[in-house]
């Protein structure tokens, strides 16, 4: 007896995994199916639309009839069309509750079949009609059986044929596409080990990137960059990096790596924040750069982080302490202009004292001298002030000086000094004025006093508030400050001898001209 022994020879690795892969895509497709439904059956879609279509036609119908008095054969018509247009039915009837049909198409007796077990067929479809008194009747649709043979139904089945498909069209495209990749891809030999020492001798993080912005090498710098990327592996999208992406844009073409890619060209110096706001915040310096081959087409891309934390924060120190210098100096300025405020500002009105007054009084009498333009000078003193502080106290007195030096301020121009020079006595000097000048300036202050200064006062009654003014203009017998001062003095006591409450301009010693009585 000669036996025979079949050797079977064991499929290589390429059509093993072929035959996996698809018995799992197999296997999730049925799964798919069986817990989402995703492949719909085709009697149960068929029955779902002829229902609404009996549906539907029924709300027709039920309005045909509320007219069919006014046009009887509308509803005939209207069954004709639906038959016609619809495939696959052969008949449309309207009947009765008792059994009389009111209208039909296509031999409906002939299609429709009678009794519990027919009428629930799926072929047949019967709506019923209502009205106001109750049920009327119904409307019956009769469609063409499913005359195909079991098997080809059976094929014919939307999960059947797509486990079908998967079947062929996967066993072909997987053993074509695992062929490839198997006799290419050679791991031991993607990143030689003198390569990856290399990168990992570098100090700033590096990653070597495919054409499609995937990881294939980063070195130890990188990998120390932050505690997830130890778990950042070959072939990972390098966009898709949650802690390295957060800082940058939403868009991923914007992303430096993928620009680079995408415009062949490199980029550097793009500022990156890692861990924003956290302890453990890093910023790095990103510098990209596109990998070509031989003939110049784009292959891939390295991307360096440089962790410049310890400059930005040695930056970041200096502004701060800058800062604070700029705020200090500010603070010194401030406090020179309040004390130089202080130091020449009279502290009940805010006009210069006496000695910021002088000194300025020196300054504009020399260019007065050299440059001919005239210098006025006006003497104020308000009239009676000593019975004011005698009737209404200091308080009040100090109110007075105050509300006068407000008007004589407002009175006088920007170029203008104003001095309270001693008690209730203010000067006012005048650059570019003349006596004309001065004493209609003069005289627009003395109104202004006795028109308003007393009732600003309102913390007394029955106040009468004025002042006597005496002019002055620089000449060859007022060469000095002091000079000019005495002559607006004296004719300042010239007005008040003269009734008070007037401007007086200075002539000589022996005559003074009135300006307002």
């Amino acid at each position: 007896m000669i036996t025979f022994k079949l050797k079977l020879k064991r499929p290589g690795p390429w059509v093993q995994m072929t035959m996996a892969l698809v018995g799992l895509c197999s296997t999730l497709v049925l799964l798919a199916d069986l817990f989402l439904g995703v492949l719909p059956d085709r009697d149960v879609q068929a029955s779902r639309v002829r229902q609404q279509l009996g549906e539907g036609m029924a709300v027709h119908v039920a309005v045909l009839l509320q007219q069919q008095q006014q046009e009887p054969e509308r509803l005939q018509r209207t069954l004709d069309a639906l038959a016609a247009q619809t495939a696959g039915l052969r008949s449309v009837a309207v009947r009765r509750t008792d059994g009389t049909l009111v209208a039909q198409t296509g031999h409906h007796a002939q299609h429709w079949r009678s009794g519990a077990t027919a009428e629930n067929a799926p072929e047949q479809v019967r709506v019923p009609l209502q009205s106001s008194a109750g049920p009327w009747g119904s409307v019956e649709l009769a469609f063409a059986r499913d005359e195909r043979p079991v098997l080809l139904a059976f094929v014919q089945q939307p999960l059947v044929m797509t486990l079908l498909f998967v079947s062929f069209a996967g066993s072909v495209v997987f053993a074509l596409y695992l062929r490839r990749v198997l006799q290419h891809l050679d791991p031991a030999s993607a990143i030689p080990d003198r390569v990856q020492n290399a990168f990992d001798v570098m100090v700033e993080g590096v990653t070597v990137l495919d054409d499609r912005g995937r990881v294939l090498l980063v070195n130890k710098a990188f990998r120390n960059l932050h505690p997830q990327a130890h778990e950042l592996g070959t072939g990972a999208s390098l966009s898709a990096v949650p802690w390295l992406t957060a800082g940058l844009s939403s868009d991923e073409r914007e992303h430096p790596w993928v620009r680079t890619i995408a415009e062949r060209s490199p980029l550097s110096g793009l500022s990156l924040v890692l861990s924003a706001g956290t302890p453990a915040e890093r910023r790095l310096m990103v510098n990209c750069t596109p990998i070509t081959d031989a003939g110049g087409a784009i292959r891939g891309c390295m991307a360096t982080f440089d962790d410049v934390s310890a400059l930005h924060r040695t930056n970041e120190a200096l502004r701060e302490a800058l800062q604070a210098l700029n705020t200090s100096n500010e603070e010194v300025q401030r406090q020179n202009t309040e004390l130089e405020r202080l130091a020449t500002r009279d502290p009940l009105t805010g006009c210069l004292n006496r000695r910021a007054f002088l000194s300025a009084f020196d300054k504009l009498l020399e260019q007065a001298r050299s440059s001919g333009q005239p210098l006025s000078c006006l003497m104020l003193d308000i009239d009676h002030f000593k019975s004011v502080n005698d009737r209404f106290g200091h308080p009040v007195g100090d109110r007075v000086i105050q509300e006068v030096a407000k008007r004589l301020q407002t009175s006088a121009r920007s170029t203008d000094l104003v001095c309270r020079y001693g008690g209730e006595e203010f000067c006012v000097l005048m650059p570019g004025l003349g006596p004309d000048g001065a004493a209609e300036l003069g005289e627009r202050v003395r109104a202004s006093i006795e028109r308003g200064c007393a009732a600003s006062v309102r913390e007394v009654q029955g106040l009468h508030v004025t002042a006597s003014l005496g002019v002055e203009c620089f000449n060859a017998s007022a060469a000095t400050p002091a000079l000019m001062m005495d002559h607006a003095d004296q004719a300042l006591y010239r007005a008040k001898r003269g009734g008070r409450n007037r401007v007086v301009v200075f002539k000589d010693e022996t005559q003074t001209e009135e300006a307002t009585a």
